[in-house]
């Protein structure tokens, strides 16, 4: 499926995950579960961003990555779906209110044959409306669940994937994805599904500084991420 890789994976770079938290690798490491005990420093709990994703800490000691598509997908005022160059017609689009499916016909893939693909199965998690898309979902199956499972290197059927749609605005959030700590200036991620460096480590480590509204994360090889804090 030539075609249809490459453009998921186009969406994939256009909102690419962190550096400490992604692995493109299709291996699935498996760790023994750590406890997040330490005091959490208060000022970094609620969602940073750097304008595509990012992090929510919560006060409950879990980390949900939010990931915004809307540059490179989204839904559009007439009915249809686009992704990348992709123009998704109302008619291959299923909705009843509940819910959600977006597949496309691909003529061409690496067999040389055709093939529908789904790209988006969601299910509505309040009571939807016939006449709009817009609302929040949960995220069944489908290429985009397939791409964050990849990234994250972690089973779907592991995913808890919320949806929301707003007008021409895609975002989702994989929701729990890890646990975190802080002390004294280090960030610690860690999960039983996460992949680290090496079997040795049980986190991944940041340094970290809050300047105001600012977040500036250090991963432990010197690359930087800075990030804004969102308005609730």
């Amino acid at each position: 499926m030539k075609r249809i890789t490459s453009l998921i994976l186009a969406a994939a770079m256009a909102a690419a995950f962190s550096v400490g938290c992604s692995d493109t690798s299709d291996s699935r490491s498996i760790h023994e579960e750590r406890v997040s005990t330490n005091p959490i420093d208060p000022e970094i709990i609620g969602e940073w961003s750097n304008g595509t994703n990012g992090y929510i800490f919560s006060d409950d000691r879990t980390v949900s990555l939010p990931v915004d598509f809307t540059s490179s997908a989204h839904f559009n005022s007439d009915g249809s779906f686009s992704m990348e160059s992709t123009r998704v017609d109302k008619d291959e689009i299923d909705y009843d209110g509940n819910f959600l499916s977006v597949s496309h016909h691909y003529d061409e893939v690496e067999e040389g044959g055709s093939q529908d693909i789904l790209l988006l199965e969601m299910k509505h998690r309040d009571t939807g409306s016939k006449d709009s898309y817009d609302g929040e979902y949960d995220l069944l199956d489908g290429s985009y669940l397939d791409m964050l499972s990849y990234n994250l290197a972690i089973d779907k059927d592991k995913m808890n994937v919320i949806a929301f749609v707003d007008g021409e605005n895609l975002r989702f959030t994989v929701e729990d994805y890890c646990s975190y700590e802080t002390n004294d200036g280090v960030l610690e991620l860690f999960s039983e599904n996460m992949n680290y460096v090496n079997d040795a480590e049980d986190s991944v480590k940041y340094t970290y500084e809050i300047k105001g509204d600012t977040l500036t994360l250090i991963y432990e090889e010197g690359v930087q991420e800075v990030l804004q804090r969102v308005a609730e």
